[in-house]
Order: C-alpha cells, then structure tokens, then sequence
C-alpha cells in the first residue's frame, strides 16, 4: 500500500493494521486487534483458504455449521478449509459436538468446539 493510500485511511477515519512483513501472520492479525481495539471474539466468515489459514494457526476455538436439505453436484464447489503449500504443516484439527439446533426449513444448526491438547 503506498503512503498517499494509508495518509487517505487515516484522514477519513478507516483503521488499518498490517500483519506481517512477508506473509500474513493471522496470529499477530489477532494480537493486534486485542491489543489495539480491545477486540475479543471474531466470527470468520470467510472462504477456504482464510479460514484454513486461521485453522492452521489454531486460531478457531469454535466452529458453528448449518446443513440444509439442499444439493448442488458442481464439480468446482468451494470447501469448507482450504490448504497450501505456503501453508506451515497443516494438522488436521479435531472437533467435538457442543449443541445440535432443528431449524425450520429442516436443516440442522451444529456447533462445535476446538479440541485443545
């Protein structure tokens, strides 16, 4: 980002933090905005790759899915966690059942949580 770009951020009020010199450290993501913003919780909601990303860093303490009853056999579907090879030794992560939720439309609302070693 150039200078003229931050100097125009910060005159209209946009806060903007950066994450890493070289690749984007989402652990240091979120130790900023605690720090900064007093932000404690955060909901993701983003793509694979993000959300394998913040995975990877073990940085997801919750996990909450919706299921509905509806099918879609596209080959190019987007998953759910995504990995790299820029990613630092994915691991699979282990989830445990908290709450199962019957929604209207018959899908199914499930939380789980992050299983911490």
């Amino acid at each position: 980002m150039s200078d003229a770009y931050l100097a125009h951020l910060r005159k209209i009020g946009i806060s903007y933090i950066f994450g890493g010199k070289e690749r984007l450290n989402f652990s240091l993501v979120v130790e900023k905005l605690k720090n900064l913003f007093a932000i404690d919780k955060l909901m993701l909601e983003g793509g694979g790759f993000i959300n394998g990303s913040f995975l990877n860093e073990e940085l997801i303490d919750e996990l909450s899915l919706i299921l509905v009853p509806i099918a879609d056999g596209a080959s190019n579907s987007v998953t759910l966690f995504e990995t790299s090879s820029f990613l630092n030794k994915p691991k699979p992560v282990n989830f445990f059942l908290k709450e199962i939720k019957k929604l209207d439309d018959g899908g199914l609302w499930l939380k789980y949580v992050t299983k911490h070693d």
